[in-house]
């Protein structure tokens, strides 16, 4: 289950559709002595979900009631949901957490309308982004890409499979649809269909792998997750996180955020 809309901004005042990266996000572990960090950027539209690494539970729990805060609102009516959503979320982030992930987010992106305002959304699209570094035997990226694009292509969910060239190196795209069935209790089903689309890119000069997967259940948005996804993919950079980020990308309202 995804939240609704954020009621504090209203799906007729939201900003429609842009590729504009304002938030940066940078993920690295260690320091200049351990593995090499990277950084990367997401739209506006996106609301990082604490992971609770190295926090204490009590610094945990705080950390989520301030997501759900700041993505339902404060009104009071709403603190059940407010409850529902931190305790939700806070169990699958310390699990991802313990997988390796860097970096998760809901995103809330509204279709239509004009840039405006003078025509609202015609409706609010959601999707999630989780980022996550894996350990790999890492000989040369552009060999380990395209054994993965073999691999997947091999598995049960083989989709679309592309090796693809973005600022930082060779990576590999995936597409894949799953569909999710449960029964209800009138002895019926129900079914939802949901689509995945990853980007797979070896470190230039470690054994790790970066991966970053937005998923779905709007599926007939495909086209426009792709392109947010596709800007998110060329703002990737290895190296140091100190490093300056291009003004062009970033806009006068980035935030750099360390995770790792």
């Amino acid at each position: 289950m995804i939240p609704a809309h954020d009621p504090e901004t209203p799906a007729e005042t939201a900003q429609p559709d842009t590729t504009t990266l304002a938030d940066v996000e940078t993920a690295g572990t260690d320091d200049g002595d351990g593995p090499a960090a990277f950084r990367f950027q997401v739209q506006p539209e996106f609301h990082a979900i604490p992971l609770g690494a190295g926090d204490d539970e009590e610094t945990f729990d705080e950390q989520m009631r301030e997501f759900a805060r700041d993505y339902w609102g404060k009104q009071e009516e709403l603190e059940p949901v407010r409850r529902f959503t931190a305790a939700m979320y806070g169990v699958n982030s310390q699990q991802l957490a313990a997988d390796g992930t860097l970096y998760h987010a809901l995103g809330v992106f509204p279709i239509g309308g004009t840039a405006d305002g003078s025509q609202s959304p015609e409706r609010v699209s959601h999707c999630t982004l989780i980022v996550s570094v894996r350990d790999i035997d890492n000989p040369d990226p552009h060999l380990v890409a395209a054994g993965i694009a073999e691999t997947l292509d091999q598995g049960k969910e083989s989709g679309e499979i592309q090796l693809i060239a973005l600022p930082a190196g060779p990576a590999v795209l995936h597409i894949a649809g799953s569909r999710a069935v449960w029964g209800l209790s009138d002895g019926g089903e129900q079914e939802r269909f949901f689509v995945r689309i990853e980007i797979w890119m070896p470190f230039p000069s470690e054994d790790r792998l970066l991966l970053v997967c937005l998923s779905t259940a709007d599926v007939q948005d495909l086209f426009h997750y792709q392109a947010v996804l596709a800007d998110i993919a060329d703002t990737i950079v290895f190296g140091d996180v100190d490093a300056d980020v291009d003004p062009g990308t970033g806009g006068d309202d980035a935030q750099p955020l360390l995770f790792g």
